[in-house]
């Protein structure tokens, strides 16, 4: 299993490096969980043809992560695809996707392809499962599996101890969002500083924490990865835009 981030910022961007999306192929295929700014030309930035994206996780409703999903759909229409696109999302998130795609006309029949709305999903040994999240609106986290690898995402998600730690079943990698640093966490926040995403990581017993939705105002002079690496023994990694890892056991 590899994963790229096609962004690792908040709500709000950075010149060159946009909202949080991560693409993950595993498998034999590729899955987008969240649709970021712009997905096809995240997809051709990472090097991979939009065409073989086979999935689409989708977290939760807020603009920064499901925003894109009908310039996706119009972008993979356009190309003409014809596979199935599996659509991966919580009852919630879901029905929002619908409207949205009833809203630009992508509703059934409109597109050259059919989108298919899963609850979980398996191709190729890979599966996909979700977690219920933390957050004001409703969210879910996610469980990516390839053979001995193992990766939880938590998506947004303001630190409940233990929450990450119910949910990981023995995986060896977590992504877990950063948006402050501890001394601005807000006392009211559906978010995590990267402190508490390394306490997450740390009671999920993980070996590699990769930061993500990062607030790049509130972290400026501040660095992420030494706040994370004073709480967590593992590696912490904060994760370049367009570079591919590997998730190992």
């Amino acid at each position: 299993m590899r994963i790229l981030f096609t962004g690792t910022s908040s709500a709000i961007p950075s010149a060159g490096n946009g909202y949080t999306s991560i693409i993950i192929s595993a498998g034999g295929s590729l899955v987008m969980v969240d649709t970021g700014d712009n997905p096809v030309r995240a997809l051709l930035g990472a090097g991979e043809d939009p065409l073989r994206l086979a999935a689409v996780v989708l977290t939760h409703g807020h603009v920064d992560h499901l925003g894109a999903f009908p310039a996706l759909l119009s972008s993979l229409d356009c190309m003409k695809r014809i596979a199935p696109l599996e659509v991966i999302a919580g009852p919630e998130t879901a029905e929002q996707a619908r409207r949205l795609m009833e809203l630009f006309d992508q509703g059934s029949g409109k597109l050259c392809f059919e989108v298919r709305h899963r609850s979980a999903w398996e191709c190729g040994g890979a599966t996909i499962e979700l977690r219920p999240g933390s957050h004001p609106v409703p969210t879910r986290m996610v469980v990516v599996r390839e053979g001995a690898a193992c990766l939880l995402y938590t998506a947004d998600c303001r630190y409940e101890p233990g929450l990450a730690a119910r949910n990981a079943d023995g995986c060896g990698v977590m992504v877990h969002e950063a948006t402050y640093p501890q001394s601005r966490l807000p006392a009211d926040t559906g978010h995590s500083s990267a402190r508490q995403a390394a306490l997450a990581a740390r009671e999920a017993g993980v070996k590699r924490l990769f930061l993500c939705h990062m607030d790049p105002m509130a972290w400026r002079g501040e660095d992420p990865g030494r706040e994370a690496g004073a709480e967590f023994s593992g590696e912490v990694v904060v994760p370049k835009p367009n570079a591919w890892y590997e998730v190992t056991r």
